[in-house]
């Protein structure tokens, strides 16, 4: 595929936001879009779709005007951009988070203490799972250079979890996606509807304006994410910036997760990366190739027997839990150990992995809007790479073995 050609620095935030709603989706199997039920954690949430997609009343769940169409509509889209892209020039990559800087395996060790409130689905005290990480650019162009500002990715899944799963294609895996920055730059689905026939459209005057459709709380959110550059993805904090389920029945709350460093590193840029623009991938070789790499795992829970914390949104992505309101607390610390991961084979292992919000436990089921529609697009344009690729997915281990070319 040619690289996207930007023809200005609105076009290519345009570009950029395009990917960004969908934070690292990738393929999962194909569902009956829009009829299957997400099973609500509590009797008091009440399916207000023909769809029966449920929603979570007691924990701020609500429909917004015109879901169910413009999420149809928002696949629709995507699928169309998929087939335009790749449909002679197999095989057909990620529809965003395209390029990744690496794929690594590593430990998530649950911490052996924690707070009651915490202790629930795969924070449970002591607990330890392999986990395959991929690190990423937002961007759909998988040409982009990295010095180019862009949202970065950092998609976990966990194997070895017990427990049913929300979706049945992995029986053993949970998955966690983030980005570093703490918000999104959307809530309405009709809003992205906007944006991206705005994007697709044949007008350049269109294309140009799509980022009026965000509003002004919007576009300066997406200008801040598309504004991001880093020296090496191992150094960044990543936010879900959207909201889960953690726990289950009476006692369930909503929470929202983040990883950070162990130990704040220098991530200056230095010129002489400059001329490389796979710079990242070097980057995070350099710094496994003699060290391991550390992450806290953290959360933050709303308690609603404090109005302040009650007050925090489950729809409304766009509004950061402020920290003083709902302070983070470690929860497990994931090791990368020192490795060689830039192998042909492992990547493209990795390229056929799965990772979605909705592949969950119960206890970690995804809540708002925005995961709604993660849902069921995740699935349409995850089932339509698959069969444009051949790929029978097999579910990982965390006992698979690359020998280097």
């Amino acid at each position: 595929m040619p690289p996207l050609i930007h023809h200005s620095i609105s076009t290519r935030l345009a570009v950029l936001l395009s990917s960004l709603i969908f934070v690292t989706a990738c393929s999962i199997p194909e569902e009956s879009l829009l009829s299957n039920t997400v099973h609500a954690a509590h009797s008091g949430s009440e399916p207000t779709l023909a769809s029966n997609i449920e929603y979570d009343i007691e924990l701020g769940e609500s429909p917004w005007p015109g879901e169910e169409a413009a999420t149809l509509a928002i696949t629709k889209n995507i699928e169309q951009a998929i087939k335009s892209r790749y449909m002679d020039n197999l095989p057909a990559l990620r529809h965003v988070h395209t390029k990744a800087h690496g794929c690594v395996l590593a430990d998530f060790q649950v911490n052996k203490a924690l707070r009651d409130e915490h202790q629930h689905g795969v924070f449970q005290p002591g607990a330890h799972y392999k986990a395959w990480i991929r690190f990423s650019n937002g961007s759909s162009d998988p040409t982009a250079e990295d010095k180019e500002g862009d949202g970065r990715g950092m998609a976990i899944k966990l194997m070895g979890v017990p427990g049913e799963k929300l979706l049945t294609d992995e029986n053993h895996t949970q998955d966690f996606l983030m980005i570093n920055h703490p918000v999104f730059f959307i809530n309405d689905p009709q809003k992205y509807l906007s944006f991206i026939q705005a994007r697709n459209s044949s007008s350049l005057l269109a294309r140009l304006s799509a980022l009026l459709s965000l509003g002004v709380e919007g576009s300066i959110i997406a200008a801040k994410i598309s504004g991001k550059k880093t020296g090496n993805p191992l150094y960044l904090r990543y936010w879900s910036m959207v909201p889960y389920q953690l726990g289950s029945g009476a006692n369930r709350r909503a929470m929202k997760y983040s990883a950070k460093p162990c130990t704040q590193m220098d991530n200056t840029l230095p010129s002489v990366k400059w001329q490389d623009p796979n710079y990242l991938r070097a980057a995070m070789q350099q710094h496994l190739s003699t060290n391991d790499a550390c992450f806290e795992f953290m959360l933050q829970t709303r308690d609603t027997s404090t109005p302040a914390s009650a007050a925090l949104s489950v729809e409304m992505s766009t509004s950061e839990w402020e920290e003083n309101v709902a302070p983070f607390f470690k929860v497990a610390t994931i090791t990368i150990p020192k490795q060689d991961f830039d192998k042909p084979a492992q990547h493209k292992f990795c390229e056929n992995l799965s990772y979605t919000p909705w592949h969950s436990v119960s206890e970690h089921r995804p809540l708002g809007g925005v995961n709604r529609i993660r849902k069921v697009v995740y699935s349409s344009i995850a089932s339509l790479r698959r069969s444009m690729n051949a790929i029978t997915p097999a579910e990982p281990t965390g006992i698979e073995f690359f020998k280097p070319d």
